[in-house]
């Protein structure tokens, strides 16, 4: 089933990258950055979850000892609602391949079934489509200058981890927690 999820994974970021492209003159999302990485929930399903954890027993020894040093002390803490994705090392994400559907979407407008529009947090860091956004109506107010429309696209989880979806690559994404709930803090010596 990992292999079959990971075409699915394909598949969804060669759709996500044609969208990235079309939207290139709001995006400012670049390798560092890590906004996005720093204060979330990280919701994920068994599956992405259990391909995370196969790329995490790959990394390198230094790089899995780092994230291991911080999946123990974001266990050790209480379970906070939001916090630093313990993958981060250095700005980057030490398992980037195998990473949840959440932060491949991120960064990019989405709207759900209500049509209600969501706009990346970074907008408010003067990041992405900040340069169409007025922080002060809370919206999306121009063109790019070459005439480039900001678009919102219909990404959201609910509608990426479907039955259809499922279906459709033979898979079962499972239960749906965040990352902090699944991770064991007997798995993790805590």
């Amino acid at each position: 089933m990992i292999t079959r999820y990971r075409e699915y994974l394909e598949f969804l970021d060669e759709k996500l990258g044609k969208m990235f492209e079309a939207q290139k003159p709001f995006i400012k999302c670049k390798e560092g950055c890590a906004y996005c990485c720093k204060e979330g929930e990280y919701p994920l399903t068994e599956l992405e979850y259990v391909c995370m954890m196969l790329a995490y027993n790959e990394l390198e020894d230094e790089i899995k000892d780092r994230v291991t040093e911080n999946i123990i002390n974001l266990l050790k803490k209480s379970r906070e609602k939001l916090y630093e994705c313990p993958f981060l090392v250095d700005n980057r994400c030490s398992i980037y391949k195998a990473r949840g559907i959440i932060c491949r979407t991120f960064g990019l407008i989405s709207y759900d079934d209500k049509d209600k529009k969501r706009i990346p947090f970074c907008v408010n860091l003067d990041l992405n489509y900040s340069n169409v956004y007025d922080k002060e109506k809370h919206m999306i107010v121009s063109k790019a200058e070459d005439g480039t429309e900001p678009a919102a696209y219909n990404i959201t989880r609910k509608v990426l981890i479907t039955p259809k979806v499922e279906k459709q690559f033979d898979i079962f994404f499972g239960e749906d927690k965040s990352l902090v709930e699944w991770l064991s803090e007997e798995d993790f010596g805590v």
